[in-house]
């Protein structure tokens, strides 16, 4: 058995930060908290756009093109689920449908909040919705909670299989590999991240940061806090 590097740091920074802010957004969905939900829902699409670009430029097994998204792979998988040999470097299918999943269903999360925030709160990037012809559509905030709850239940499919893995391949520490980034395999393959991925990851790294310091040092700014109220104007005429 060989010890395989897999996951990247970038990886596994992006994973957990997702995790960590995804957890706030839930805990702040409250009214008396909305600029901390905005402000997570924000970060959560910053990361998001990391993950989908990553998914193009960045190494081996966090491609999309590595993901076994073949049904007929996954109830191979299924059937050989309980044997030793059973091994999958990077995601195995069902893992790969729930990841795939997870991202376009917070996306769908993010859009649909942005556009509640607008309408009910008006504030946000789509303030102005708040007087137009949306102002009394208020089922904008169900499909966001639908969609939340969606996200709930891949969350719960992903911690299941995270949890049958560790029961049944407690040898593959593929548990350990989101914290490492080694697996242990019978393959011996070692990711490397090149300069330009480094350079990516780096930089999305520090968009995200320098969005929190921008909403600490300027709380009241038009992506969270502006509120789009009618002034009255006067023409002067002489």
């Amino acid at each position: 058995m060989n010890k395989s590097y897999i996951w990247s740091l970038p990886t596994r920074v992006f994973h957990w930060l997702f995790a960590v802010i995804i957890l706030i957004a839930f805990l702040t969905d409250d009214d008396k908290l909305l600029f901390y939900h905005a402000i997570a829902g924000y970060s959560i699409f910053i990361l998001l756009m990391f993950r989908f670009s990553w998914g193009y430029i960045g190494p081996k097994f966090s491609k999309f093109k590595d993901f076994d998204l073949n049904i007929k792979a996954v109830k191979t998988f299924i059937k050989s689920l309980f044997k030793k040999d059973n091994e999958y470097l990077g995601h195995n299918p069902l893992a790969s449908y729930v990841m795939i999943g997870m991202l376009i269903i917070t996306t769908l999360i993010i859009f649909t909040g942005v556009l509640t925030y607008g309408i009910e709160e008006k504030k946000g990037l789509f303030n102005f919705l708040g007087d137009s012809f949306l102002k009394d559509f208020k089922s904008m905030d169900n499909i966001h909670e639908f969609f939340a709850n969606l996200l709930l239940f891949l969350i719960g499919l992903h911690l299941i299989g995270i949890f049958i893995d560790k029961l049944l391949h407690k040898q593959k520490a593929a548990l350990k590999s989101i914290f490492t980034g080694y697996k242990i395999s019978n393959s011996n393959i070692n990711i490397k991240l090149n300069f330009f991925q480094k350079l990516f990851a780096f930089l999305m790294f520090v968009l995200l940061i320098a969005f929190l310091i921008f909403n600490i040092i300027n709380p009241n700014n038009k992506l969270v806090a502006f509120n789009n109220t009618n002034k009255n104007i006067t023409i002067i005429t002489s």
